[in-house]
């Protein structure tokens, strides 16, 4: 059930088949509660971690009950319900609102720019190997105790919050943030017709979401059993569950048995199964989920050969994954972008032809931006953020090379995401991770360019590639939608500027009301020493780098170049190259679950081919909302009986 099929008589104005005023206005406003909920709930609750996955419960919740709600107002034709394109632009917004709090922006950013002055001891030596390379101009003073006020709290509730030591450098970081948004949004739509036109992506995360919006354009949710078969399945365990809240030695229903042994030299496998990703997982294509998981098998069988025979790599070397694998990761995932980029070459020869002579043939009409305002955008970006990186204190070369590669790592995960619909997923190869392969290795800058590296990896936002992945899947949003879809762009930018100074204000208040160290919160608390302390060590160049590094990083780009050949030169071939960039990231925790999912959806399709797949797509609709809405029931009952203890219920 294609989501480029036709609002089947709807019931509203056609002047409201498109972005209308009000559903800019209740857009922000859901983008805006997203980010507060999701602070109030990573800082204060503990309840989940709901901006983790790339469709966030944060915002899946709130959306769900708003189209349900409104299938109610739209079955009776009420006259001011939302039509199904309105509910569509209200969720883009949302989609990229919560890309911004705790998990997404603000966690990983704050925590990194906070404490480089409050923390530096004669024992971790801060002052003497890096504070005189520091960019004084985006790192906040200490001055007054303005950042041990932070993470302590104040003193006195009568003390005013320093708002000014924050003022400056957040307007520097605003800059370069605002730049990265502007080329992530051009770069959304200059990809989108590729990827959904001429490439025919899936984009299986925005499917149940369609499905939602247009209740009744197909057929009525409410009456189908399959549908409340679904929502009960994953609500009756988080109810069941709840009984422990009250009486702590009640059983509870888990479907995690963790990290399992294989062998001894075979890495552990993650054995869950998640809910959540069942429900999206079922709407990616089957071969996409094959891939997944045999590509998981084909790299765990290489660590245990490796181990094996004694063949490992500085780094992470776990029980879970393997530096050697994850090389080869990164190496298909760089392969993955610049095949991308090939197979692009004539649309995107098309767009800047159109961008330097606007009377071509070229149509961009469809887009929600020109495509000369996109050209000329991400030019724009291009070139302000390499003088930004500079102004920092990294050098010129590495600037460009690192600017390149912000975006190289973007594209990639939103490609990933695009494709495959994995939720826990996080770039195999960040733009700062290649730059050692080109300069040398991590040794081979100066302390200078080391310092400002690690400042400006307070933008990692855990790998999901920060707004890409949302702006790619607004611009499909865009093209479903039949009028006003320019509009689309100012409600993107809107949220962007409005949620970012919404989620760093109601952050920092909540840190001088009641003491960051109260977060406990890893990317906030934890994660900022572990990076100081590991660029204090590169500044003594004692960080290792082997040359096999290289080679492994090489045999992933071929391997994925091989894989890729095969897949368009033999039709019987069944595995996407796109499985060999998914598993060994975030997913590595839904290998299992996506495996499940594979295996059910093929004995669907060969029972009952495309016509059962699309009568059982209710079902895992259900276990989608049946999910959040157990998220956000718990939650209830936490703020009502346990304020500030709440019980973890989403997470890895």
């Amino acid at each position: 059930m294609a989501m480029q099929e036709s609002w089947v008589n709807e019931q509203s104005d056609a002047s409201r088949q498109g972005v209308t005023v009000r559903s800019l206005v209740l857009g922000l406003g859901l983008a805006l509660l997203t980010i507060v909920w999701n602070t109030y709930v990573e800082y204060i609750a503990h309840t989940g971690r709901i901006n983790i996955t790339h469709f966030p419960i944060s915002i899946f919740a709130p959306y769900a009950v708003l189209a349900l709600g409104n299938g109610i107002l739209r079955r009776y034709q009420v006259s001011w319900a939302l039509s199904a394109p309105e509910l569509l632009a209200m969720l883009a917004m949302g989609l990229v609102g919560a890309a911004i709090p705790a998990y997404g922006l603000t966690s990983y950013f704050l925590g990194l720019i906070a404490i480089p002055y409050y923390l530096a001891t004669p024992e971790n030596q801060w002052v003497s190997f890096f504070h005189q390379y520091l960019p004084t101009w985006l790192i906040p003073s200490n001055e007054g105790g303005a950042m041990q006020y932070l993470f302590e709290g104040l003193p006195s509730r009568d003390m005013p919050i320093p708002w000014a030591v924050w003022v400056g450098p957040l307007m520097g970081w605003m800059m370069f943030i605002g730049a990265i948004a502007l080329g992530s949004i051009c770069v959304s739509v200059i990809l989108r017709k590729q990827w959904s036109e001429y490439e025919r992506l899936a984009y299986p995360i925005l499917q149940p979401a369609v499905d939602l919006a247009e209740t009744e354009a197909r057929v009525s949710l409410f009456k189908n059993h399959l549908f409340w078969i679904g929502v009960a399945i994953p609500f009756f365990i988080f109810s069941f569950n709840m009984i422990s809240y009250f009486s702590p030695g009640f059983p509870r229903i888990s479907l995690s048995r963790g990290w399992m042994p294989i062998g001894s030299y075979f890495p552990h496998i993650h054995v869950s199964l998640n809910l959540y990703t069942m429900g999206f997982a079922y709407f990616a294509n089957i071969e996409v989920l094959l891939s997944i998981w045999v590509f998981y098998l084909f790299y765990c069988t290489q660590v245990s050969m490796y181990r094996r025979l004694g063949i490992n790599l500085s780094g992470r070397g776990d029980t879970k994954s393997d530096a050697t694998a994850g090389l080869q990761a990164g190496g298909a995932f760089v392969m993955l972008v610049l095949w991308g980029l090939w197979m692009a070459r004539h649309h995107i020869r098309d767009v800047f032809r159109k961008a330097f002579n606007p009377s071509c043939s070229v149509d961009d009409s469809d887009e929600m931006l020109s495509y000369r305002f996109s050209a000329f955008g991400f030019i724009f970006s291009l070139i302000f953020m390499i003088g930004w990186l500079q102004a920092v204190g990294i050098a010129w070369m590495v600037s460009i090379v690192l600017t390149l590669g912000f975006f190289m790592s973007y594209i990639g995960v939103a490609r990933g995401i695009a494709e495959t619909g994995v939720v826990y997923y996080s770039m195999s190869m960040s733009g700062l991770g290649i730059l050692p392969f080109l300069f040398g290795g991590p040794n081979g800058f100066d302390p200078s360019t080391k310092t400002a590296l690690t400042v400006v990896n307070a933008l990692a936002a855990q790998g999901k590639g920060i707004f890409m992945p949302p702006l790619v899947h607004v611009a499909k949003i865009g093209e479903m939608i039949q009028s006003h879809r320019k509009r689309l762009a100012l409600g993107v930018v809107l949220t962007i500027v409005v949620g970012i100074a919404v989620a760093i204000i109601y952050t920092l208040y909540l840190g001088y009301t009641i003491g960051a160290y109260n977060f406990n919160d890893y990317p906030f608390t934890r994660y900022p020493p572990g990076a100081y302390d590991g660029l204090v060590k590169a500044l003594k160049s004692e960080v290792t780098w082997e040359t096999e590094r290289y080679y492994f990083l090489l045999l992933g780009a071929l391997t994925f170049a091989l894989v890729s050949f095969l897949r368009y030169r033999f039709a019987w071939w069944p595995l996407s190259p796109i499985g060999m960039v998914v598993p060994l990231t975030h997913a590595i925790h839904s290998i299992f679950t996506i495996f499940l999912a594979w295996g059910v959806k093929m004995i669907i399709m060969q029972i009952g081919g495309v016509s059962f797949y699309r009568r059982t797509r209710p079902l895992f609709l259900g276990l989608l909302v049946g999910y959040v809405m157990g998220v956000l029931v718990s939650f209830l009952v936490d703020q009502v009986w346990f304020p500030g203890q709440g019980h973890g219920t989403h997470s890895w």
